[in-house]
């Protein structure tokens, strides 16, 4: 179980890219017109004055950061998001849907970093609270493919290919690593609609299989 509160926690995570934000925007409207409340919120840079400080700093290439002081100030806004959006959704009943998180971390600062994954586990959990993911809807992507969708401008768009790799194959092995279930990857590469198919089915079957639970208690 991911957590105790009625809501739930569905993650985007993926290269740069993807199209995550995308589908959180078309997911959310469409949830909403069926009837769901629904939250659409991101790491870094949720809204919130400490979230998007953090957001402006880790984004900038041009201001000078450690790793270990990247990995710092994602930790720090991951706290603070979790406190001050997740939490409060999450005990509301509201169905969140986040671009980005405690993946990505594990993906761009272990894999792509090189910083000690104990390390990371650790600090990402206190962080959280402990509180899981219900469900973490990886967009798969060649990382080549997704940069030229966009025109890199942020500290992370502009590493070197070889830094996208590795970051991509941290995402697949923290899916295939997964004996939870939680994780499921969609090719990216196919039309905005039909990603969102996918992912809608998925959320679909996280529903219906917690309300299958429910009723048996």
């Amino acid at each position: 179980m991911a957590h105790e509160y009625p809501g739930k926690l569905i993650l985007f995570e993926g290269p740069e890219g993807a199209g995550k934000s995308t589908q959180i925007k078309m997911l959310a409207i469409f949830l909403e017109k069926i009837g769901l409340n629904v939250v659409t919120t991101r790491e870094p840079g949720h809204a919130t004055p400490m979230g998007v400080k953090i957001r402006e700093m880790l984004m900038d290439p041009a201001l000078p950061m450690s790793h270990k002081e990247e990995l710092a100030l994602f930790i720090r806004g991951r706290a603070n998001h979790f406190d001050k959006i997740v939490i409060p959704a999450l005990k509301a009943g509201k169905i969140i849907l986040c671009d980005r998180s405690s993946p990505s971390t594990i993906a761009y600062q272990h894999y792509g970093r090189g910083l000690n994954l104990t390390d990371i586990l650790v600090q990402d959990a206190q962080a959280r609270r402990n509180i899981d993911f219900d469900l973490i809807l990886l967009l798969d992507l060649d990382p080549e493919v997704g940069l030229a969708r966009k025109k890199p401008e942020t500290r992370f768009e502009l590493e070197a290919i070889e830094f996208h790799k590795k970051v991509r194959n941290g995402y697949l092995e923290q899916a295939k690593n997964n004996p939870d279930g939680k994780w499921r990857v969609i090719d990216a590469a196919q039309s905005p609609g039909a990603v969102c198919l996918k992912a809608w089915e998925e959320i679909r079957a996280v529903q219906a299989k917690k309300k299958i639970r429910r009723g048996r208690r």
